[in-house]
C-alpha cells in the first residue's frame, strides 16, 4: 500500500498550474513596479490567491481520494476478519491425542518445500500455521501437515477444530 504522501502527491499538471499563477504574479508586480500603477499589485495578490485556491483544492480532492481508498482497504481487511471469526466459531475447538485422529487414505505426502516452510513456521512461533480441522468421527480433514508436524514432535495432544456438517 502506498504512503500518505504518496497517496496525496499532486499532479505534475496541477504543479504547472500552480506554478504559472504564481509567474503571473510575479510578473503582475514587475509590471506594477515598472508603470507604478497600484492595480497591478491587486492584480497580483488574485494571482497568488488562484495558485493557493488551486493548491489546497487539489490537496483536498487527493486526501479525500485517499481517505476513501484507506476506508475501502480497512472495510475489506475487517470484513475478512469477521468473516474468519464467523468461521471459527462454527467450528469448535477441543484438545484431541493425536493418535486419535484417523487419516484418509487420499491424503498424500505432502511437497518437501511446503512441510519445510510449515516446520519453520512452527519453529519460531511455536503454534501450527495451518489448524487441524477434524470431523466428528476424529478423520482429518484439513491440516494434514500440522498433523505430520506434531507427529514428528511427538506430541500428544493438539488442538484441533471440529468440522460440523457440511459447510
Amino acid at each position: 500500500m502506498k504512503t500518505w504522501e504518496e497517496m496525496t502527491k499532486l499532479e505534475t499538471k496541477t504543479k504547472v498550474m500552480i506554478i504559472f499563477h504564481i509567474i503571473m504574479a510575479i510578473f503582475s508586480i514587475i509590471v506594477a513596479i515598472i508603470n507604478k500603477e497600484s492595480t497591478w499589485i491587486l492584480v497580483a495578490l488574485l494571482w497568488v490567491n488562484v495558485a493557493i485556491m488551486e493548491y489546497c483544492d487539489n490537496k483536498l480532492l487527493k486526501s479525500s481520494d485517499a481517505l476513501i481508498a484507506l476506508h475501502e482497504e480497512h472495510d475489506k481487511i475487517q470484513t475478512e476478519l469477521i468473516m474468519n471469526l464467523l468461521k471459527d466459531l462454527s467450528m469448535p475447538n477441543i484438545v484431541i491425542e493425536t493418535d486419535l485422529i484417523k487419516i484418509p487414505k487420499h491424503f498424500t505426502k505432502p511437497r518437501k518445500s511446503k512441510l519445510n516452510k510449515r516446520i519453520e513456521f512452527y519453529n519460531k512461533n511455536k503454534y501450527f500455521s495451518a489448524p487441524i480441522i477434524i470431523d466428528p468421527s476424529n478423520t482429518l480433514v484439513d491440516g494434514y501437515t500440522s498433523y505430520l508436524i506434531a507427529k514428528k514432535y511427538n506430541l500428544k495432544t493438539v488442538q484441533a477444530k471440529v468440522k460440523i456438517g457440511g459447510k
